[in-house]
């Protein structure tokens, strides 16, 4: 089991943290690749005007029923056109409750999106007794809404395990993963899909079927939040 500095006390290495940020970007972006939508980076309808790259003043900060993020987002277009798909908001309607229910750290939690106008909107949270491991919860447009789960699961096939899909409360879920130890969870929101996904990153890694139940087990947690 890895050490998890911060709880341990002892003094955090600037290059494995970077690493872990690095492999965790990755692991995003290849989930993500069937999500992009084509644009010009723009700030949604509903944002207010963007500010100086040096200054917050002006980004909005509140998901779509006014809500603060957790954080102070830098970023004038986290939300854009690549997903406003759905108005649901990981980072706001993921209850503490159910971070701690699933070992989560509540003050661990920090934005999925690395750089402006990124496709995934969301949040990490690690694991209080393994910092390195996570569990993600984003959202990103589908590509082509109209084919649904069908075409994201058909765009998104090359370098990813299929698992059979499962239902929560009668809606689809895809299961997949990119590797071991990492597995996600997939469910429609409108023109968008939303994302869980579990990332171990424990030597040996768990089981992919464990890895794949808790994704399945924390999207059925949140499920109710997450219009269809």
């Amino acid at each position: 089991m890895p050490i998890d500095r911060e709880r341990s006390g002892l003094p955090r290495n600037p290059l494995t943290t970077r690493a872990i940020r690095f492999v965790a970007c990755t692991i995003l972006g290849v989930i993500c690749a069937g999500c992009t939508t084509n644009g010009d980076p723009i700030a949604s309808v509903s944002s207010p005007a963007t500010a100086p790259p040096t200054s917050t003043a002006g980004i909005r900060q509140t998901d779509d029923a006014g809500r603060s993020l957790p954080f102070t987002t830098e970023y004038p277009n986290r939300w854009s056109i690549n997903n406003d798909g759905t108005p649901y908001e990981p980072c706001t309607q993921v209850s503490d409750e159910v971070v701690e229910q699933f070992g989560l750290r509540r003050d661990s939690v920090e934005d999925v999106a690395g750089s402006d106008f990124q496709t995934a909107r969301g949040c990490r949270w690690t694991y209080v007794d393994d910092g390195m491991s996570s569990i993600s919860q984003f959202v990103g447009n589908i590509l082509r809404p109209q084919l649904g789960l069908d075409g994201y699961k058909a765009k998104n096939s090359a370098g990813k395990t299929w698992y059979p899909d499962t239902f929560i409360n009668t809606r689809r879920v895809l299961v997949g993963s990119i590797g071991a130890g990492v597995c996600s969870a997939y469910v429609q929101s409108g023109g968008a899909v939303v994302v869980t996904t579990v990332s171990r990153f424990d030597i040996p890694p768990p089981p992919s079927a464990e890895v794949c139940s808790t994704a399945v087990d924390f999207l059925r947690a949140t499920i109710s939040e997450i219009p269809a």
